[in-house]
């Protein structure tokens, strides 16, 4: 009977441990998948291939030409392309100098900043940070923001700019030009302009 009484107290024991160490170690295992999967998806989202440029070039220069005619020449201190990124693009961290040249080879124009995006699927470059885009007449644009549309050979902006010519300075919220800046306008101008006196 009293042999009996042990073995009971035994299974009653041996029970209460299964009660405890089961839900334990599950709580332990669930934890630990957990942990090596949020891991996991850190590691992913570091080492995502979006994340590393495809290719990075140092101070080099990108040439367009038309009909065997330099039109553009893009030179930049560092320039790092995300190819596989969902929309391609690339990078110039260290800003960019686009030289504008017209049918006879003549530069018309630059643009200048200190960081540059361009979108490779639309074409679109996106300059910004002491922006300065300058024509062959001296007018010189100063902005924190330039879109160029390659495509359209168009020069745009929705923030402030300041335009400095030999009228005087024109302050103004908008702007739109060709890329050669020979055809601009503010759109919303302020400002002051310089008129000789007649004698």
């Amino acid at each position: 009977m009293k042999l009996q009484q042990l073995d009971q107290d035994k299974i009653n024991f041996n029970f209460k441990i299964k009660n405890i160490i089961i839900p334990v170690f599950t709580g332990i295992i669930i934890f630990f998948s957990s942990c090596q999967q949020n891991s996991i998806e850190k590691i992913n989202t570091i080492t995502s291939k979006s994340n590393f440029p495809s290719q990075s070039l140092i101070n080099s220069d990108i040439v367009y030409s038309e009909s065997a005619k330099t039109v553009v020449i893009i030179k930049s201190p560092e320039i790092n392309r995300y190819l596989t990124a969902e929309s391609p693009y690339s990078e110039f961290p260290k800003g960019i100098y686009v030289q504008f040249f017209d049918s006879t080879q003549k530069a018309t124009s630059y643009i200048r900043s200190d960081y540059a995006h361009f979108d490779e699927t639309t074409s679109i470059w996106i300059a910004e940070h002491n922006v300065e885009a300058v024509n062959v007449e001296g007018d010189t644009l100063n902005t924190e923001y330039l879109i160029w549309n390659q495509g359209s050979k168009r020069i745009t902006s929705d923030r402030y700019v300041r335009i400095i010519n030999k009228d005087g300075i024109l302050h103004g919220k908008g702007f739109e030009a060709n890329q050669d800046m020979t055809n601009w306008r503010i759109k919303q101008p302020t400002g002051t302009l310089l008129f000789e006196n007649e004698k």
